[in-house]
């Protein structure tokens, strides 16, 4: 099966990602194609926390075996496949890609469906905005970060279920193209 994942940013409102990874896929190779997609530096550290639908963390999916701070279970993301965590729609992940800075990305999974044979996956299929710069370790930008309420998100994320239509944004579904 193939997870199709929206991602969104409470920093701008015009930024989308959609991804669709095997459902046997772990959780360092979506890690590694968020990476790609974003640009980002992938020697800075970065985490998954599943999430419940208020976004409030849960346990972690880290990129090396460590203990947390939150008592939570920390597992290293090399070692989960999405399927064994992740199984019905409207389930939650919070990627945390700048750590010092706490900056994350709201990810649902929006659906489930059969794999295409032609597509080689994990695979971006709808992109919309600029990447949120990666702080890594220059912190004098901190102070300028405007965080939104989480329930913004979830109105983004109910808004662009609601219609599932891509075109509302001026986007056109990869499968159209």
């Amino acid at each position: 099966m193939i997870y199709k994942f929206r991602m969104l940013s409470d920093e701008d409102k015009l930024f989308l990602r959609d991804f669709e990874v095997d459902a046997d896929s772990t959780f360092y190779a979506f890690h590694k194609a968020i990476q790609e997609n974003l640009g980002f530096d992938p020697g800075q550290l970065a985490s998954f926390f599943l999430a419940d639908e208020q976004w409030n963390k849960g346990m972690e999916l880290t990129l090396i075996d460590m203990q947390n701070d939150t008592g939570m279970a920390a597992i290293p993301m090399e070692r989960v496949k999405i399927k064994e965590l992740m199984s019905n729609r409207r389930e939650r992940l919070l990627y945390v890609y700048d750590i010092f800075a706490d900056r994350n990305l709201f990810i649902e999974l929006i659906d489930i469906q059969e794999p295409n044979p032609d597509v080689k996956y994990p695979v971006c299929t709808a992109s919309v905005g600029d990447a949120p710069i990666q702080l890594a370790e220059d912190f004098a930008f901190e102070e300028n970060i405007s965080m939104e309420e989480p329930n913004e998100i979830d109105e983004l994320f109910d808004e662009l279920n609601d219609d599932d239509e891509l075109g509302s944004l001026g986007l056109v579904d990869k499968d159209e193209w």
